[in-house]
C-alpha cells in the first residue's frame, strides 16, 4: 500500500467518526432544545397568565370608574329634580291660609311694609302706614304684636274668594289702655307736663307689663284673590281681632268722655 492509498484510507476512517460523532450528540442537542422549549413555552403561558390578569384588572376599573361616574351623574340628576319640584311649588299661587299666615307672621316680626303684600284694605285706612306714621318708636311697634299666636280653625275656598276662621291671641288691650288711661289721668291732674315722648314712654310700659294678660278672640277672615294673589279683606273685625279688647276699651272711654 502505497502512501497516497494511507492517507485515503486515514481520511475515510476520519469522516466516518466524525460522522459516529455527530450521529451520537444529536440526541443530545435534540434533548437540550426540547427543554428549552419547553422553558419558553411555560414562560410564553406565564406571560399570558399576566396579560390576561392585567386585562381582567384594567376590565375591572374601568367599570369601578363607570359605577362612580354612574352615581355622580344619577345624584345630579335627583338634584335637578328636586330643584325643579321646589321651583313649581314656589311658582304656585299662594293659598287663602298662606296669605293668612304671612300677613300674621308679618306683623308679630314688627315687619308693617310686608303686610300691605297681603291686605285689601279698601275704604280702611292703611294700617302699617298709619303705623308708620304714628309716634311710636320702633320698639313700641314691635311690642304690639311680639306675643301674637294663632291657630288656624277652617278654610273654605272657591274660585276666587275664600274665608278663613282662625284663632288669634294677643295682649289684652282694654287692659293695656286702661292702665295707660290712668296714669295719663295721674299725671294731668297733678299738673305736670305730658309730652309725647313721655306718653310713648308709658304705653312701651304697659306693652311690656308682664301682669297684662292675653286674650284670644276667634274671626272669620274674608279674603278675595286679586292678580293670582289672595288679599285679606281689612275690616274692623280683623282689627278687633288683631288688638283684643281695644274696641272695649275705646268704648268705655267714649262712655266717661259723654257721660
Amino acid at each position: 500500500m502505497d502512501k497516497e492509498e494511507k492517507i485515503d484510507k486515514t481520511k475515510k476512517v476520519e469522516e466516518v467518526k466524525e460522522a459516529k460523532k455527530e450521529k451520537v450528540e444529536q440526541p443530545k442537542f435534540n434533548k437540550v432544545s426540547g427543554k428549552d422549549l419547553k422553558k419558553e413555552t411555560e414562560m410564553n403561558h406565564i406571560d399570558n397568565k399576566k396579560e390576561k390578569k392585567n386585562k381582567k384588572e384594567k376590565k375591572e376599573n374601568k367599570e369601578k370608574g363607570n359605577k362612580k361616574v354612574g352615581y355622580w351623574v344619577g345624584g345630579i340628576i335627583l338634584l335637578l329634580v328636586v330643584l325643579a319640584i321646589v321651583t313649581a311649588l314656589l311658582l304656585l299661587p299662594a293659598t287663602p291660609e298662606k296669605a293668612v299666615e304671612g300677613m300674621l307672621n308679618s306683623l308679630k316680626n314688627a315687619d308693617f311694609e310686608s303686610i300691605n303684600k297681603y291686605i285689601n284694605y279698601d275704604e280702611i285706612v292703611d294700617q302699617s302706614e298709619m303705623l308708620q306714621n304714628t309716634e311710636m318708636d320702633e320698639e313700641t311697634q314691635s311690642l304690639l304684636f311680639d306675643k301674637l299666636a294663632w291657630k288656624v280653625l277652617n278654610v273654605s275656598k272657591e274660585e276666587n274668594t275664600a274665608s278663613v276662621e282662625v284663632e288669634i291671641t294677643n295682649k289684652d288691650f282694654n287692659q293695656i289702655i286702661t292702665n295707660y288711661t290712668q296714669e295719663a289721668l295721674k299725671i294731668a291732674f297733678s299738673g305736670a307736663s305730658f309730652t309725647e315722648e313721655e306718653q310713648n314712654n308709658k304705653l312701651k310700659e304697659q306693652l311690656k307689663n308682664e301682669e297684662i294678660g292675653t286674650k284670644t278672640e276667634t274671626t272669620t277672615m274674608q279674603l278675595v284673590k286679586q292678580d293670582g294673589e289672595w288679599k285679606i279683606q281689612a275690616d274692623e273685625n280683623l282689627i278687633n281681632a288683631l288688638l283684643p279688647g281695644l274696641q272695649e276699651a275705646i268704648n268705655s272711654l267714649n262712655s266717661i268722655i259723654n257721660g
